[in-house]
């Protein structure tokens, strides 16, 4: 049986990025469904569409860096693919690129990049980077219905840097997780009232 498989890049802006991740998929195989492509299905009772969001970000986080997979039951032209959904995606969802790839490939990332640009101006903001790079261990505590689980961050940061209004983050990511950038301006010390205020946007996924 044929099989195409497509990694489609898109940005999230505006009011999307309230989207939840289920909402997101089902947004997505809207689109895909009504640009008339020749989705390839899941076997068994109910049927699927073959697709998923590889490292799906968090809810409220814009983001120029998402990553759709999906597979098709026939050939078609990339441009004409970007061309189709881009008519069909509602405004806040931007198609950016597409890539072919190898029936077996499967998307791994290895690192997402954000910039977060503080409320207000923070002056030893160097100096508190500094001093969380230079730690062994970054406990952080993650609160969940079913209890706290605590996650030492420091394993999942590849690089923190201070810009004009804020900072850059490099996350290392992967099969064992990785830490949210709001756990990151947690362990820098921001007042939770600051942190809510802060723009965090992921700028990148880079693929191992």
């Amino acid at each position: 049986m044929f099989r195409q498989r497509l990694r489609l890049w898109f940005r999230v802006l505006g009011d999307k990025r309230y989207l939840s991740h289920h909402d997101m998929m089902r947004l997505w195989e809207r689109a895909l469904r009504r640009a008339a492509l020749p989705l390839r299905m899941s076997q068994g009772f109910n049927p699927r569409p073959r697709l998923s969001l590889t490292e799906p970000r968090s809810v409220g986080i814009e983001s120029d860096a998402e990553l759709l997979e999906f597979e098709l039951a026939d050939w078609v032209n990339p441009d004409s693919l970007i061309a189709s959904l881009a008519r069909q995606v509602p405004e806040g969802i931007e198609v950016t690129s597409v890539d072919l790839m190898r029936p077996t490939d499967k998307a791994r990332p290895a690192a997402v990049v954000y910039t977060a640009r503080l409320p207000e101006p923070c002056p030893d903001l160097a100096d508190r980077l500094a001093q969380l790079l230079a730690r062994t261990e970054a406990p952080v505590v993650r609160h969940r219905p079913t209890g706290d689980k605590p996650l030492d961050a420091r394993p999942f940061i590849e690089d923190l840097k201070a810009e004009d209004e804020g900072l850059r983050m490099v996350l290392k990511t992967g099969p064992g997780g990785t830490v949210r950038p709001d756990e990151i301006l947690r362990l820098l010390g921001l007042a939770p009232e600051a942190i809510a205020r802060t723009d965090i946007r992921r700028v990148e996924i880079r693929l191992g």
